[in-house]
């Protein structure tokens, strides 16, 4: 799909061209600039109103990484208080840890946005730009849109406030991602290294300014802490479990849900051909494992899920 914006820009033009000739008495001229300027303007409205036109005007034609990371980091308050969307962290965090693509861009980005205290702003900007590879446009869009479609799958506010300098560092990164240093280009280069460099310099200037709220790179911190720690504290069984929990194409909670309805079914089997007298054991055993619900703490599912299985054990020697 060509950039729609395109059609806006050619009917602004022609409507310009349009009112010159009616100021100069070329009515029929006027007529002819008019009605094609009105044609590409309805082909913008008309492709501003898909769902691609949508998201173009949202997060650009290349679908910004930047513009996409800045929505999550605006809505953390709400995720982070909300039990039902906490997770969605979580899975914005496994998408961009086990994608290279999305990884490689939250490094590039997150480079630029949060480095302060730099002696040689310009050098640094010149060399870290040396360091990126040129990156093939539809495939950036494309791995972007994923994280677009977590966005809207679970209704993040996307109308999102972000400062002008924000902007402006996220084209101007966005652009020495996507082209190589030519000297066709040489000059868009050093306009686009000279805003991020900008910015780099304003933020040396706010290098004591304290950011109060929790962030996408803190839950991420917390997160890879707490695996850290679960992987030190376990055995084998559970590290096995592990991978599965922190495989992002798991379906977690129906991994867990499964554990249980196995281990209750296992248990009312035992209960069955068990003694009377050991029946009431059974029975509190099943009704403790009929209270356990899926928990957004990886660590409590592990060990959960593990219990459930040296039940299951149990029973089967």
């Amino acid at each position: 799909m060509a950039d729609f914006n395109e059609y806006s820009e050619k009917g602004s033009v022609l409507m310009q061209q349009a009112l010159k000739k009616l100021a100069e008495g070329d009515i029929e001229g006027f007529e002819s600039d008019r009605k094609e300027a009105n044609r590409n303007f309805d082909l913008f409205y008309e492709m501003a109103n898909t769902e691609e036109g949508n998201i173009q005007q949202m997060y650009g034609e290349s679908r910004n990484f930047g513009v996409i990371y800045n929505v999550f980091e605006q809505n953390i308050d709400k995720l982070y208080e909300s039990k039902s969307k906490k997770h969605v962290i979580k899975q914005a965090y496994d998408l961009i840890k086990n994608n290279p693509l999305l990884n490689e861009q939250f490094k590039i980005y997150d480079l630029f946005e949060k480095t302060k205290d730099v002696d040689n702003v310009k050098e640094f900007v010149n060399e870290a730009c040396n360091l990126i590879g040129k990156h093939d446009k539809e495939q950036i869009k494309k791995t972007n849109e994923k994280l677009i479609r977590l966005i809207r799958e679970n209704k993040l506010e996307e109308f999102v406030e972000i400062p002008e300098d924000v902007e402006n560092l996220y084209e101007a990164v966005e652009y020495v991602i996507l082209n190589e240093k030519t000297l066709d280009n040489v000059n868009e280069f050093i306009k686009a290294q000279n805003v991020i460099a900008e910015f780099i310099e304003n933020n040396n200037k706010n290098i004591n300014e304290e950011k109060k709220t929790p962030s996408f790179e803190s839950f991420k911190d917390e997160l890879e802490n707490e695996e850290k720690q679960i992987q030190e504290n376990i055995n084998d069984e559970e590290k096995k479990l592990l991978d599965v929990f922190a495989n992002p194409k798991t379906n977690k909670k129906e991994v867990f849900e499964n554990y249980k309805k196995e281990t209750l079914k296992k248990i009312k089997c035992a209960m069955q051909i068990s003694e009377e007298s050991e029946r009431e054991s059974w029975n509190k055993i099943y009704e403790n494992i009929n209270s356990k619900t899926y928990s957004n703490k990886l660590s409590e599912n592990i060990i959960t899920c593990a219990e459930m299985l040296e039940i299951c054990s149990t029973i089967e020697e």
